[in-house]
């Protein structure tokens, strides 16, 4: 089976809609356009696929396959290459917590120009505690990212509505963690 443009980029954008609708509850991607064999980057590619478009850019941190993941996402969908605190997206495969701390926060008059990180993980789900939109109360979840990342998450969403927005790749589905989302890790 092959990715169609139209459906299935509209199915992982209807994904992340609902993953960032519903913080921290895995949401299933229905399809991967099979550009590499790490099914959690293809899951990744999946949603820049669906999401990303002309005049937006992305950025790209991790060893071989992610960078040649991104450069047939951006040749794909016409978004342009920029380092980490200049982009617009940014496609992380492996440790997250650099990523995090210096992607783009956005400003006071624009803070929806903040950064959207989508990671790529296979790690081991740690407990965290989220509230804020989304979550009926404070819940306890399991993410799929290390100690380190989430630290970096809870600072660089700390001086709130600045902040970046985590979409969590996983084989299979996507987490969302909207900038407005608290965390805490247990």
């Amino acid at each position: 089976m092959s990715w169609n443009t139209v459906h299935d980029g509209r199915e992982a954008f209807l994904a992340c809609m609902r993953a960032f609708c519903a913080p921290g509850t895995p949401v299933e991607l229905p399809a991967r356009p099979r550009v590499c064999t790490h099914p959690e980057l293809d899951c990744a590619a999946a949603i820049l696929l669906g999401l990303l478009d002309r005049g937006l850019a992305l950025a790209v941190s991790g060893p071989d396959p992610a960078p040649g993941v991104a450069a047939r996402v951006m040749a794909d969908t016409g978004a342009g290459c920029a380092d980490i605190p200049d982009a617009d997206w940014v496609l992380v495969h492996g440790p997250a917590a650099d990523a995090v701390a210096r992607a783009r926060r956005g400003t006071r008059l624009a803070p929806e120009s903040g950064a959207t990180l989508v990671v790529a993980s296979n790690s081991t789900p740690i407990p965290v505690t989220i509230a804020g939109p989304g979550v009926a109360a404070p819940a306890r979840v399991l993410l799929p990212l290390d100690a380190v990342t989430a630290h970096a998450l809870i600072a660089a969403n700390s001086a709130l509505p600045l902040g970046v927005d985590l979409l969590i790749t996983t084989a299979n589905c996507v987490i969302g963690l909207p900038r407005s989302v608290a965390l805490e890790v247990a």
